[in-house]
C-alpha cells in the first residue's frame, strides 16, 4: 500500500508499507527502511538514507530468527526507536505514523 503523509511543517513523503504475518516492512522516499514486530514493538534499520544496514537473519526449513537492534513506539507523528546496545533514543518525524498504527 501506498500512502502520502503531509503537514504545514513537513513537505509530502510518500512510503511503502508491506506486511507478511505479523512482521511489517516500510520505506521512505529518504532512502530509510525499517522491519518491525508491532506485537512485541522490535525495530530493526535495513538501510538508512539509502545506504543498507547490517541485519542478522537466521532461517531453517521451518522458521526464522531476525537479529532485532531495538524496538519503537509511535508517538503521534514521531517515530522513537531505541536502540537495544547503547540506550540511544531516536526522534523521527516524517515516517508514516498514522498508517503504521493501523498496522498494529
Amino acid at each position: 500500500m501506498r500512502c502520502a503523509i503531509s503537514s504545514a511543517e513537513q513537505p509530502i513523503t510518500t512510503a511503502r508499507i508491506v506486511t507478511i504475518g505479523q512482521l511489517v516492512l516500510f520505506s521512505t522516499e529518504t532512502g530509510d527502511a525499517w522491519l518491525l514486530d508491532p506485537a512485541d514493538r522490535l525495530a530493526a534499520r535495513l538501510a538508512r538514507d539509502g545506504e543498507s544496514e547490517p541485519v542478522h537473519i537466521e532461517e531453517t526449513d521451518t522458521t526464522f530468527a531476525i537479529g532485532w537492534k531495538g524496538r519503537y513506539r509511535i508517538d503521534g507523528p514521531a517515530f522513537v526507536y531505541t536502540d537495544r546496545d547503547t540506550g540511544r533514543v531516536t526522534t523521527i518525524l516524517g515516517y508514516p505514523t498514522e498508517r503504521l498504527i493501523q498496522t498494529e
